[in-house]
């Protein structure tokens, strides 16, 4: 398996983080959109944890593109988020859209640590619009 895509929140982040998703180490591309309210594919406070859990299982990952547009994420787990993002130390794009979330910056600090320890990023896109 070397690509991993979905649009559904919920088992995108437990296959995830059960490590449901056979030879996860060996996944070099994960694309995932969890466009949230309009479509009642909502991702939660705790999905987002675990996608992050699930995430730092990725040791071959080099491209990362996570679409969180329009759920009511807050910054409290951003830092699980950023702990899985950084064991990635493979990563050379990431994409992360928080479009439309509920994010005020105060715990902001702990998804840039983990970013920055992805030494190998060439592209780095992240949208925070409308928070």
């Amino acid at each position: 398996l070397d690509t991993l895509s979905g649009t559904t929140a919920k088992f995108a982040a437990e296959a995830l983080a059960q490590g449901a998703v056979a030879n996860l180490a060996q996944v070099q591309s994960v694309r995932l959109k969890f466009e949230g309210r309009s479509l009642n594919n909502q991702i939660t406070e705790e999905h987002l944890g675990q996608l992050g859990e699930g995430i730092g299982r990725c040791q071959q990952l080099t491209t990362l593109e996570l679409n969180f547009f329009d759920n009511q994420i807050t910054e409290e787990h951003l830092g699980q988020l950023g702990e899985g993002i950084g064991r990635c130390q493979q990563l050379t794009t990431l994409e992360l859209n928080f479009d439309k979330n509920e994010i005020t910056g105060e715990h902001f600090w702990q998804l840039g640590e983990g970013i920055g320890r992805c030494t190998k990023l060439t592209t780095l896109e992240l949208h925070f619009a409308e928070n």
